[in-house]
């Protein structure tokens, strides 16, 4: 009986030992697997139009007055235009021809356009050919040699003679197309054709007022804005020499300074004020830099009575500017390609404060912006040349906007920015990765935010087995998915039991693996 006792007290003792230790391996080999999802996430850039700067070609005609009463060009004058010339070498391709205002007998009549005496300085000789590579200076060479054999005769054509010039020295590369132009004349006196000029004067009358001025001056202005084109005399068109800007610069009395020596210039006035003000056709902007440097209502002349010598030419320079090339777009970057966006949730502010109205369903828009979507209404992956103009250019690769409207309303141009702002295509978690592999279903616990979700097919998990993530439902999301994965065992979420990334979630589950 004893023995029996025994027998029955050890058995008890090795079923409860073995009880214990089987709860504790099952309690051990029970794996946690853990992963959280945030809130979809809300993105805004900005970014800015660009632009270019430009360094346009300046071709510059310095016409001197040589005639028998000029004497002023000295240290002042020539250390002036010695300014002159590095100023405009920082920044720009530059011609300066310095010519004698009324040519000698060898270089042709008072209104030739020959370059006798004449001198050239280049920035780089490139394209440069003919009499007038025969004529290239130095910088210092050119300024020290200035002064000019007097001229014969006393008909100062001035108007004439600068046209004359450059029209006649365009095909040897001084005057280029599409370059700044400029003529700078310095006389003491005025252009004195007017009273011997037969095409406007038949009867040889004396000018002596300005309806008389203006009458000889009308075709010559003429001629000279079908030179530089894009005007109403050229019919909008880009006339002979297509200049970027053209100006005419007078330096001469515009005041009695000197009886007899130096005369109260007409002419060269009003034509320096007719080309300042001539409108161009083709957008670029009607000069407002200098508007009466030394007399009201005289813009571009600038009064040889009053001048200090040695800042003779700074007019030049305040009319030599380099141009900013505003950058013109009709498309937008928005995000990188592999941005998930929500095109219901974008939106587009301009610099200026300006919301910009999202105009996807709308194929007449005149304005705002919309995505560039393909045909499932998703944001699009493509490449596309956002800028327009001066040329296409600028291509971005990913998710872009699409711009409506003229320029500025609201197609963007520099200096003008937008910020962009989306918030991530909202989705739905419906599956659950098993990180451990096939697991014991029996164990398979599911937690999600902390609270257990049941198993169930209706508003609970399901167990799915094996599976290739290609064959799961596209429009639901996996949570703890690696990257690169293609199949592994999954769980599946009904019901209320999916969640959103309208919020962040944690996903717990804990399982034993077989």
């Amino acid at each position: 009986m004893k023995r029996l006792l025994k027998r029955t007290l050890f058995l008890t003792t090795s079923l409860l030992v073995l009880s214990s230790c089987a709860k504790e391996e099952f309690a051990t080999n029970k794996g946690k697997q853990s992963s959280s999802t945030s809130e979809a996430i809300t993105t805004s850039a900005k970014l800015c139009a660009q632009s270019t700067l430009i360094r346009p070609q300046v071709d510059i005609l310095m016409l001197w007055d040589n005639t028998s009463s000029f004497n002023f060009v000295n240290s002042a004058t020539k250390s002036s235009m010695s300014n002159l010339i590095s100023s405009v070498s920082e920044n720009f391709d530059y011609h300066v021809l310095s010519a004698p205002l009324v040519p000698a007998a060898a270089g042709g009549g008072a209104k030739s356009g020959g370059l006798y005496e004449a001198q050239l300085i280049a920035k780089t000789p490139t394209g440069i050919t003919g009499a007038a590579y025969n004529i290239l200076r130095t910088k210092e060479n050119a300024i020290a040699s200035l002064g000019f054999t007097q001229g014969v005769g006393s008909s100062e054509s001035g108007v004439d003679r600068a046209y004359n010039v450059i029209n006649e020295n365009r095909g040897n590369g001084i005057f280029r197309p599409g370059a700044y132009t400029i003529v700078v004349v310095i006389s003491n006196e005025d252009d004195k054709a007017c009273s011997m000029d037969a095409e406007t004067n038949p009867y040889s009358q004396i000018c002596s007022s300005p309806a008389d001025y203006n009458r000889y001056l009308a075709p010559r202005i003429n001629r000279f804005l079908n030179l530089r084109g894009n005007s109403t005399a050229t019919n909008g068109g880009p006339g002979i020499l297509n200049s970027s800007m053209m100006r005419f610069i007078n330096i001469s009395p515009l005041t009695s300074c000197a009886s007899g020596s130096y005369k109260t210039n007409y002419m060269y006035k009003a034509m320096a004020k007719t080309m300042y003000e001539a409108p161009y056709t083709n957008g670029w902007p009607t000069s407002n830099d200098h508007l009466s440097p030394d007399l009201v209502g005289a813009p571009d002349s600038y009064n040889l009575c009053s001048l200090d010598f040695s800042h003779i030419f700074d007019g030049v320079n305040t009319a030599i500017k380099q141009t900013l090339l505003k950058h013109k777009y009709d498309y937008w970057p928005m995000a990188a390609s592999t941005a998930s966006v929500d095109p219901d949730t974008v939106r587009v502010i301009r610099s200026d404060g300006k919301l910009l109205v999202n105009r996807r369903f709308d194929n007449s828009a005149t304005n705002g912006f919309e995505v560039v979507m393909d045909g499932s209404g998703n944001a699009l992956n493509t490449t596309i040349n956002t800028r327009y103009a001066p040329t296409a250019g600028e291509p971005f690769s990913g998710k872009l906007i699409k711009l409506f409207g003229a320029e500025g309303n609201d197609k963007l141009v520099y200096p003008d920015c937008l910020t962009v702002t989306y918030t991530e295509v909202k989705s739905t978690y419906g599956y659950i990765y098993l990180q451990y592999g096939e697991p014991s279903v029996s164990t398979i616990e599911v937690r999600i935010n902390g609270a257990v979700v049941p198993q169930n097919s209706d508003n609970g998990w399901s167990y799915m087995g094996l599976q290739y993530t290609n064959g799961l439902d596209s429009n639901l999301k996996v949570a703890n998915l690696p990257a690169g994965t293609s199949s592994g065992y999954f769980l599946k979420l009904n019901g209320t039991a999916k969640k959103s990334n309208t919020a962040s979630n944690t996903f717990t589950i804990y399982y034993i693996s077989k």
